[in-house]
């Protein structure tokens, strides 16, 4: 209800004085991904009590991966628009809800919900991906740059979905095409998607929180040339003494991210994009000092055939953890081979092959390779133009 009596609020703002003539354009839109996991190794280990009987080493079957649905809204003369997106897998929530005042083209004002600065990958919605899935490293930034905890806590499950409650700013200097420069500037509560900050007049997921320990995320990309684009970003999300709830447990987060991406595309339509990130952290959970590094890289290709109705893309991206910076790093190396064809303007197919491999100097390795499928619907309509 606060999100959307800012949205009634920007779009008030927006009004003429006199009488309202021109009609507020409106859209909905919607996307699902429906996923069969052919083959996937799952190396586990387990047995069946009584007859020793080994466990399936491997798995195969469908699941709905991913539904939204998206109400947009825009006022005649274009100053201000919001938009609504409710999620539909796992359970039925809120994932994007703001409202944006554009004051100049340099300038654009949103509260509200909405995507963290972050890598071009992830930034990128989940229905228009150059594969099925992000590489390990775009899958948990957004989770460690925010609440999500990679050790044992009553929030390790908090998952972000690279979205978090704030104020953002917005712009693009110089040209609308190249050369430009665009900003993304974000303040926000730090704690993810669908979850606030709020003592006793509004008891929400963090109890207590001092003012101005905040998230902070800026992104930067620029774009000399129509084919090449060059991003960075960095963020750092500080909480001291935070309560989370009346009883406690009373813990620090002290996070810090940053990456920089390429993307270019040749005149033969081929694209090339690669990204490396770093981040870490420095937690206290009760008397208990957390210490995690992490960093990751990617680097991949698609070249389109066939009049651009078929895709082929190789991409390889890596993962790397350490606890307590003890030397005892853990890797995540994936070699990805996928297939995107197109066949009707509201029909997306992906077929991916990845194999992957996770490299402990004290643990065997694991090869937990996959072959996937995923299917695409997509829907978009204007409602009132």
């Amino acid at each position: 209800m606060r999100s959307f009596t800012v949205v009634l609020f920007f779009a008030a703002l927006a009004l003429p004085r006199g009488a309202v003539t021109e009609t507020p354009k409106v859209g909905v839109e919607a996307n699902t991904s429906f996923w069969w996991t052919v083959f996937e190794q799952v190396e586990n280990g387990l047995v069946q009590s009584g007859s020793e009987d080994p466990a399936a080493d491997e798995a195969s079957g469908f699941s709905f991966r991913q539904g939204r649905v998206a109400f947009h809204f825009e006022s005649p003369e274009g100053s201000v628009e919001a938009l609504l997106r409710i999620r539909l897998e796992e359970r039925t929530d809120i994932i994007d809800f703001w409202g944006t005042y554009h004051a100049a083209p340099w300038l654009s004002m949103s509260i509200g919900q909405m995507k963290i600065p972050s890598t071009a990958e992830v930034l990128t919605q989940d229905h228009m991906l150059d594969f099925v899935s992000r590489t390990t490293f775009g899958r948990n930034v957004g989770d460690y740059a925010l609440s999500r905890t990679p050790y044992i806590s009553s929030i390790m499950a908090a998952t972000s979905y690279n979205r978090d409650f704030g104020i953002a700013l917005e712009g693009r200097l110089m040209q609308e095409e190249a050369p430009s420069l665009r900003y993304f500037l974000m303040i926000g509560n730090g704690i993810g998607a669908n979850r606030c900050i709020g003592g006793r007049e509004s008891d929400e997921f963090l109890y207590t929180n001092e003012f101005g320990h905040f998230y902070y995320g800026l992104r930067l990309e620029m774009t000399p040339v129509p084919w090449s684009t060059f991003g960075a970003h960095c963020s750092l999300n500080k909480h001291d003494n935070v309560a989370l709830d009346e009883r406690g447990p009373v813990f620090d987060i002290d996070r810090t991210v940053w990456t920089a991406d390429c993307r270019v595309t040749f005149p033969w339509k081929q694209r090339i994009v690669c990204f490396y990130g770093k981040g870490g952290m420095d937690d206290f959970w009760d008397a208990h000092r957390y210490q995690f590094d992490y960093d990751g890289w990617g680097l991949w290709t698609l070249r389109p055939f066939l009049r651009n109705s078929i895709e082929l893309g190789l991409r390889y991206d890596t993962f790397t953890t350490e606890f307590n910076r003890d030397g005892n790093e853990t890797t995540q190396r994936n070699w990805t081979v996928g297939v995107n064809a197109s066949p009707h303007e509201h029909l997306r197919l992906q077929l991916n092959y990845v194999a992957k491999q996770t490299v402990n100097d004290f643990e065997p390795d694991v090869e937990d390779n996959i072959l996937y499928l995923n299917v695409q619907f997509l829907f978009h309509a204007r409602l009132v133009e």
